[in-house]
């Protein structure tokens, strides 16, 4: 019975989705549902949306992905991460690993869709490579940060809801990191290795210090402890005090549409949360499963929902809300669980069919998701075993 109480509203969730109905009311209707189901009021339940725009954890949230956003949006305006792009060109000769680097430096700022920004460089710096294989390498390693980077929406999710440490995550969750790079070797070591045409003008390799200093300085004051969206707020208002042209973006930016989307998807982010606690779901899950084996679980249906979804925030936000008796039983985060069930849930968002940066990147090189995914599906199996491996070493040492 239980099972089904989750599996319908999930079901309602995955069919939304597959309709491109957006996040943002995504979230708050299948909370809507798993509320209903769980024997809770209409009332009761639509009363626990109106108060959450007040709550420090909808303002918090909200406030980080404002500014990561934000950061982003200004960056793209002054040219810079075409510019980053370009200092690869003179920092390594070879230009596979300088096609990878493009991609990863630029996937340091997050935004939906971004491998799309990236996608230009690698195309010139592989020219000579087959359309899916240029795609991987772009696709791939875009995304080595989502373990553990905490500009991420996922990371800043587990930072601002679950209490995680940033500098807990960067321990015990950098590795995956370079479980993912690992994974992703065969795909570099196979690219043609030819000389590609100039991007843009030429940069000097200190340069990109210059001009990627608001990212690293965010990234650097969260670690030291400071909360995550005030060290972004301080990234932001230097870079603007630093670069005033572009100031002029600022307001049009906060009234845009992408701001209002922004409000709604965190307070269905921070509702379905809510839900899942107000209505048992979370306590009920746990005693029906307490007995079952709980990477099993865990690990099962952050892959699921990762899958259906093609979204990090999206599974992390469903799924860590009912697994949760199961990563803190004592009221302790577990941390290696917690990386073992990001695992699972991160290795389906990158095999997933509806990853946004999947979809643009393939009609932009001009290939289909049949030709890619045999050497995808290869590379995540690889990433999730490694995973596995490392899990079983954490529990070894703790």
């Amino acid at each position: 019975m239980i099972f089904t109480k989750i599996a319908l509203p999930l079901l309602f969730m995955t069919l939304l989705l597959r309709f491109r109905v957006r996040l943002e009311v995504v979230l708050p209707a299948g909370a809507l549902s798993l509320a209903l189901l769980f024997g809770m009021s209409l009332p009761e339940a639509a009363a626990h949306y109106g108060i959450l725009f007040g709550s420090k954890q909808f303002l918090t949230l909200l406030a980080v992905i404002f500014f990561v956003m934000l950061l982003g949006e200004l960056m793209e305006r002054g040219n810079l991460l075409t510019r980053m792009s370009a200092i690869f060109l003179s920092l390594l000769r070879d230009h596979r690993l300088a096609a990878v680097a493009a991609s990863a430096f630029i996937g340091l700022l997050p935004m939906p869709g971004g491998s799309l920004l990236s996608a230009p460089f690698v195309d010139k710096l592989v020219p000579h490579e087959r359309p899916e294989r240029k795609l991987l390498l772009n696709y791939w390693f875009r995304h080595i940060w989502e373990y553990f980077y905490p500009l991420y929406s996922g990371m800043a999710w587990i930072i601002t809801v679950m209490k995680a440490k940033p500098l807990t995550i960067l321990l015990v969750m950098g590795p995956l990191s370079l479980i993912m790079i690992a994974a992703g070797v065969p795909l570099i070591r196979t690219a043609h290795h030819a000389a590609p045409e100039a991007i843009g003008e030429r940069e000097r390799p200190m340069r990109l210090l210059l001009i990627a200093w608001p990212i690293l300085l965010a990234v650097v004051i969260s670690l030291a402890g400071v909360p995550l969206w005030f060290a972004v707020m301080v990234a932001v208002a230097l870079f603007v005090a630093a670069n005033r042209p572009l100031a002029r973006f600022v307001i049009p930016y906060l009234l845009s549409k992408k701001t209002l989307m922004a409000i709604f998807m965190v307070a269905g982010i921070v509702y379905f949360e809510r839900i899942v606690r107000a209505a048992g779901v979370a306590g009920a899950i746990y005693t029906e499963f307490q007995h079952t084996n709980p990477e099993l679980v865990v690990f099962t249906l952050s892959f699921i929902i990762g899958l259906l979804t093609g979204i990090s925030i999206a599974f992390i936000s469903i799924v860590f809300p009912i697994i949760s008796p199961f990563l803190m039983p004592n009221g302790t985060l577990d941390m290696p669980l917690l990386a073992f069930a990001y695992t699972g849930g991160f290795t389906g968002v990158m095999l997933s069919p509806t990853h946004l940066c999947l979809i643009v990147t393939t009609d932009y090189f001009g290939t289909r998701l049949t030709a890619v995914y045999p050497l995808l599906l290869r590379t995540g199996v690889t990433m999730a075993a490694g995973g596995a491996l490392y899990y079983g070493l954490l529990r070894l040492l703790s």
